[in-house]
């Protein structure tokens, strides 16, 4: 069986190590746009921050493929895929046969239509090149700008600040990270972020990079400037679905997938950011490895599988300040919200219950409970005998979550 991965991030590594375990036979060739195996793209602002080279965030070596017999081809993107023949073609080279195919293509960043965006100084991040131009130019200038104040865009942040730089974030809400904290839990990682010298400029809508040749700024739409000789626009990113479009594979928000990772054609399987499932495609690991562990099980044929969605989680450091988010983490009069809030020593826990089952948590600033409140979101857990106890830093959570899930954890 000749199996054909696009893509080597997280959903297309995942599917290739597992499609072995399955089969030892089969032929496992993989297409990946960059010059480098699998790296942990969360590690890009290290790299920015000059705190790691390039190779120590790739994560195996080149024998570890060779070992198992998954052929990666490195900067080998596809150009296009032939349902009919069942072949797909690299940019360079010939065509190339496949009885089942993923795709798990990624995303690519999204840039709005500012006024200058391509001037020297701005930078999209998504790459190991990304970050190595964005750290060589962080040497050669004092101030940057960094456009949206979301997850990757606040490390990165934190990166260019620990070199030395003085950072100004501009985020287009009221209010940090809307899509995974509350408006209180914001306002206590904000403060955490204004302590390490990070300027935050909230209700920011930027429109065009000021300068006549190199960035030199960012004008907003409300007339004010901010001053910075770097300019990152960390504003999204969008499903990289184009060849599959092309070949006639249905396409929403990303590529349409049933429950087994199946698109509308024959053989041909999404996961990771590129797939929509339900109409959601999420652009987080935690649902790029589930997808892709369904997707691998299905292309085998080993054993039934089905990708239930998973409840969307980060658990992660945003400028070195333990964050955990999963699940509903606002509601409007459905469910109870019970709350610890501490912003002077940057602490805030929310728990969420709706008809006595936890539906939502936020942790900031603290490693204790994340798991097992993630464990029990996951598990739809009833936790409605512990009240308000269950968001103190000394409930006992471990107790709590063998207690209600039946000792998964």
């Amino acid at each position: 069986m000749q199996f054909v991965i696009i893509g080597n991030g997280v959903a297309g590594f995942t599917a290739a190590r597992r499609i072995r375990e399955l089969d030892p036979e089969a032929t496992i060739e993989v297409h990946a746009r960059e010059p480098y195996h699998y790296y942990y793209r969360p590690r890009l602002p290290e790299v920015v921050a000059g705190q790691v080279e390039p190779d120590k965030i790739v994560l195996y070596a080149p024998e570890w493929y060779a070992e198992r017999r998954i052929d990666v081809r490195l900067s080998s993107p596809i150009r296009s895929i032939d349902p009919e023949t069942k072949t797909v073609t690299p940019e360079s080279g010939e065509a190339r046969p496949y009885d089942r195919l993923l795709i798990a293509s990624g995303s690519d960043p999204f840039v709005p239509p500012i006024e200058g965006a391509g001037k020297e100084g701005v930078f999209t991040l998504r790459t190991i090149e990304d970050a190595v131009a964005i750290r060589d130019r962080a040497r050669d200038v004092s101030e940057a700008v960094v456009v949206g104040g979301g997850l990757l865009g606040l490390e990165t942040a934190r990166g260019l600040a620990a070199g030395g730089l003085e950072v100004s974030v501009l985020e287009r809400s009221d209010y940090l990270l809307p899509r995974q904290l509350d408006r209180a839990g914001a306002a206590v990682l904000e403060d955490e972020i204004r302590k390490i010298g990070i300027r935050v400029i909230k209700n920011a809508s930027t429109k065009a990079i000021a300068g006549s040749a190199g960035a030199e700024g960012v004008i907003l739409e409300s007339g004010d400037r901010v001053p910075g000789g770097l300019v990152l626009l960390s504003t999204g990113v969008r499903c990289a679905a184009s060849v599959a479009e092309e070949a006639g594979i249905e396409t929403d928000r990303g590529i349409v997938v049933d429950c087994s990772m199946r698109t509308n054609v024959p053989d041909v399987f999404a996961a990771g950011d590129v797939a929509s499932f339900e109409g959601v495609s999420w652009g987080i690991i935690p649902v790029a490895v589930a997808q892709a562990e369904v997707a691998a099980r299905s292309m085998t044929e080993a054993e039934k599988a089905e990708y239930c969605a998973v409840v969307p989680s980060n658990t992660l450091k945003i400028t070195g300040i333990d964050v955990f988010s999963a699940g509903i983490t606002s509601c409007d009069g459905d469910c109870e919200e019970h709350v610890d809030s501490d912003p002077g020593r940057g602490r805030y826990r929310k728990v969420v219950v709706r008809d006595g089952k936890i539906v939502g948590a936020i942790v900031i600033g603290s490693r204790t409970g994340a798991k097992e409140l993630g464990a029990m979101i996951d598990a739809g857990a009833d936790v409605a005998a512990w009240g308000a106890a269950i968001v103190g830093e000394d409930f006992d959570y471990k107790g709590a979550v063998e207690t209600a899930t039946g000792g998964a954890s």
